[in-house]
């Protein structure tokens, strides 16, 4: 979908309407969003159910696919621009789009910026699975091109405390139906005959990753 405006469907909606129920408990200050309208719908039903106040960032918002919008990923196997994200996704840029780096670095600084605004809130940032991957590498140290290990389902909670140069991950990719997981799979990630060609056999632990 990349940056579409493409809305929620039902069962975005139903995800979002338990995520609502659940917030209460999280005894959240403010909610940021990202700009695309099916994160603002989710938001909206969030703010109309919790009466919180909502914040519109920009740096939230998805991965800039560039002329890779619309595609699905077997239909980019064969490009050698994919091909080369494929090798480096940190390097690489998407043709017309933006690098992981870049969206890293605009996920921190939303982060950053909203925690002096509320430097003792608890905060919910609305936004997109490969945003949230990329921050979650920064604070669990990961390197960034391991980003696509970390599972970010829809409608999942992920929660992190941040005390300064101190954080911790409290949970990641919650679901509060957990039968309600993605059986979608990465395939158009893992499916690069460059890849395969390098890799030999390996112990395959006993999940299958997105």
């Amino acid at each position: 979908m990349g940056r579409r405006g493409i809305p929620l469907n039902r069962n975005g909606m139903l995800q979002a309407k338990r995520i609502a129920r659940i917030l209460p408990r999280l005894d959240i200050d403010a909610i940021y969003s990202s700009p695309l309208k099916r994160a603002l719908e989710t938001s909206r039903i969030l703010v109309q159910e919790n009466d919180l106040p909502m914040k519109i960032d920009s740096n939230l918002t998805e991965v800039a696919f560039g002329r890779w919008e619309g595609y699905r990923f077997e239909d980019l196997i064969q490009d050698e621009a994919y091909q080369r994200f494929l090798r480096d996704p940190i390097k690489a840029t998407v043709p017309g789009g933006e690098t992981i780096q870049d969206v890293q670095k605009r996920g921190l600084k939303v982060i950053r910026r909203a925690t002096r605004e509320f430097p003792q809130g608890r905060l919910l940032f609305v936004s997109h699975a490969d945003v949230i991957r990329a921050i979650m590498c920064h604070y669990l140290r990961l390197p960034l091109e391991e980003f696509r290990r970390l599972r970010i389902d829809n409608g999942s909670l992920t929660a992190l405390e941040v005390d300064g140069l101190w954080a911790e991950i409290k949970f990641m990719n919650y679901l509060p139906d957990v039968t309600r997981l993605s059986k979608e799979s990465w395939g158009g990630l893992n499916a690069s005959p460059l890849r395969r060609k390098k890799t030999k056999p390996t112990f395959e632990p006993p999940f299958s990753k997105r």
